[in-house]
């Protein structure tokens, strides 16, 4: 665990916890030999295009260490070709309803786009009609 104090820094732990399973994920996938090689990276897609020109950034005059360990890590994954990141507008992040508080127009939006089916609640604890049947396929 790792206590940071702004946005930037905390996302660059994720980046770099997140490149770490990405990384053990990859070495895994070569052990299997009917994989298809060679490997694509694999994409980080992130909505701070600050901590994105940071991390592609080879100088970082950080002044707390475990900060610049992971930047260096982060470094690595990109250079090797492991990982790559990519800006994604908040408005288009489909994790967005996992890490905070939407509208429910959002909610929907990023529900349909992660394919989710909608549930329906049976309020009064009968079967569902055939329409809320048909929700459920």
């Amino acid at each position: 665990m790792c206590n940071s104090h702004s946005t930037m820094k905390s996302e660059f732990i994720d980046i770099a916890t997140v490149g770490k399973e990405a990384k053990w994920l990859r070495n895994m996938l070569f052990d299997i030999k009917f994989w298809p090689q060679p490997m694509s990276i694999i994409s980080l897609y992130y909505d701070s295009e600050a901590t994105m020109s940071r991390a592609y950034s080879n100088i970082y005059n950080c002044k707390s260490r475990h900060i610049s360990i992971r930047h260096g890590y982060i470094q690595e994954l990109i250079t090797n070709g492991v990982i790559t990141i990519v800006y994604v507008k908040s408005v288009n992040n489909l994790a967005d309803p996992l890490t905070k508080g939407l509208s429910i127009d959002m909610v929907r939006k990023t529900t349909n786009g992660m394919e989710l089916k909608p549930v329906i609640k049976d309020t009064d604890n009968r079967n569902p009609t055939s329409d809320q049947q048909e929700a459920y396929l």
